[in-house]
């Protein structure tokens, strides 16, 4: 399999076209455990709705990169990143989006549940923000958590990202809107440990 990124214990490879990636991807957002932080527990995912969503992605139809999670070669979860569009994230009050000239955005998903709370996503996120700065040449990474998922907000922090705003009414959750904290980081202010 296709590794973009991996340590000892972590990999992330790029989702396949392939019955066995999107039955992971079925598994993962059927679940309502793992809905609540997506789309929310009344917008479960069958197969018909992945293969829509993100087939696209996995047939490199769409700027959208889709990547698997595994952990000692076990998937575990879902990530995502792509080329983000300057305007994507309305931070620019806050931001002078005129320095930057390759912005991106991640998404991430832990969709085996007994692996949350173990520092497992935090890793992965900094695998991922040295992927980006490193292979993608990013010089500024955006991520936006709701603002009621205090635990997501915490593993972006312990990870280099910095608060910029919150953007009212950003997303769906349960057909309802929701505001989430636009969050990123730069080359010039990622930690030193993820060097």
């Amino acid at each position: 399999m296709e590794g973009i990124y991996r340590d000892e214990l972590i990999t992330l490879r790029r989702m396949k076209d392939c019955l066995e990636d999107y039955s992971l991807l079925t598994k993962w957002l059927s679940d309502p455990s793992v809905a609540q932080y997506y789309e929310g527990k009344s917008k479960l995912y069958d197969m018909e709705k992945v293969l829509m969503k993100f087939g696209p992605y996995a047939r490199g139809e769409e700027r959208v990169i889709p990547c698997i999670i595994e952990y000692q070669n076990t998937p575990i979860g879902y990530i995502q990143y792509y080329k983000a569009h300057p305007d994507e994230y309305d931070e620019s009050k806050v931001v002078d989006m005129t320095k930057y000239k390759n912005t991106h955005g991640a998404d991430i998903i832990i969709g085996e549940t007994q692996f949350w709370n173990k520092g497992i996503g935090t890793n992965v996120i900094q695998m991922m923000i040295r992927f980006l700065f490193e292979n993608e040449n990013a010089d500024i990474i955006f991520i936006d958590p709701q603002t009621w998922n205090k635990r997501a907000i915490r593993c972006y922090e312990k990870s280099g990202f910095n608060p910029l705003m919150v953007a009212k009414n950003r997303e769906l959750l349960d057909d309802i809107p929701k505001d989430s904290l636009i969050m990123a980081i730069t080359a010039k202010d990622q930690p030193l440990y993820l060097l």
